[in-house]
């Protein structure tokens, strides 16, 4: 009688992971995209009107009135840089524009561009006065010492002004705002579909193509011994399975002969 062989299943050479990946839907690719802007303007924004200035000594203001239209006009914002008292008269040319203080006690700041430049000795111990004006009026100021400067212009913003100025004044409602806006990237970023790892049969991987490393060589080598391992007692495992089965179908058949004897 022919044996009945128990074989063990093996996996199929080629078979192995593959990566399965659900596609988002269209409303969580675009609120991806806009989180990514938004936050891309409030990184700009904030540069440039509070890091940039601050690095340089300066500071961001608003315009308030239109003397110096048409390059800068209420609601603009302008930075300016820090400047020292004694660096004025050397580095503050005509045609810059420059941020005073009109008196010493007056916490009001103006920004106009200087149009001549004097230069002596003063009460004061500085060596020169600059005149400055508005580029909408029709008259200069008064002599500016170098005491009196507070920076020179780098660049405007148009119109940030007043929504600076709304920040300001709804402070609360404001970081409620940028809450919800967090707190709706994060539901977003959790509804979103993950890669899910499956185990498919028949998978076939890729080959390994690149020139290995010796230490390649060496995990190489090792996984290679592994394999040769479980080969080996899954083997012996089937041989030993095999063995019982043949000693089952003995004492089977010395049972059926002891039964059907007279």
């Amino acid at each position: 009688m022919p044996r009945n062989r128990i074989r063990s299943p093996r996996t199929r050479p080629g078979a192995g992971l593959r990566l399965a990946r659900v596609p988002g839907s269209l409303w969580q690719a675009l609120g991806g995209v806009l989180g990514a802007i938004a936050a891309g303007v409030i990184i700009v924004v904030i540069a440039t009107l509070f890091l940039i200035p601050r690095i340089l000594g300066g500071d961001s203001l608003t315009v308030l009135t239109g003397s110096m239209e048409p390059s800068l006009g209420p609601g603009d914002v302008v930075a300016v840089r820090g400047i020292a008292e004694e660096e004025v008269c050397e580095d503050v040319s005509i045609g810059d524009i420059v941020t005073y203080y009109p008196t010493p006690n007056d916490p009001a700041l103006i920004t106009h561009r200087v149009i001549a430049k004097t230069v002596g000795n003063y009460e004061d111990g500085t060596s020169c006065r600059l005149i400055l004006q508005g580029d909408a009026n029709s008259a200069p100021d008064e002599p500016v010492s170098p005491e009196q400067v507070r920076g020179v212009f780098l660049y405007g913003i148009p119109a940030v002004g007043w929504a600076r100025s709304w920040v300001d004044d709804n402070k609360i409602l404001v970081f409620s705002i940028f809450a919800l806006v967090a707190v709706g990237l994060y539901a977003l970023d959790r509804a979103r579909p993950r890669t899910r790892v499956r185990a498919i049969a028949g998978a076939v991987t890729a080959p390994d193509t690149a020139s290995p490393s010796p230490d390649g060589n060496r995990v190489a080598g090792a996984d290679e011994s592994l394999r040769a391992r479980e080969l080996d007692l899954r083997e012996r495992e089937l041989a030993l399975r095999e063995r019982e089965v043949a000693l089952l179908e003995q004492k089977f058949h010395s049972t059926a002969t002891v039964s059907t004897s007279p």
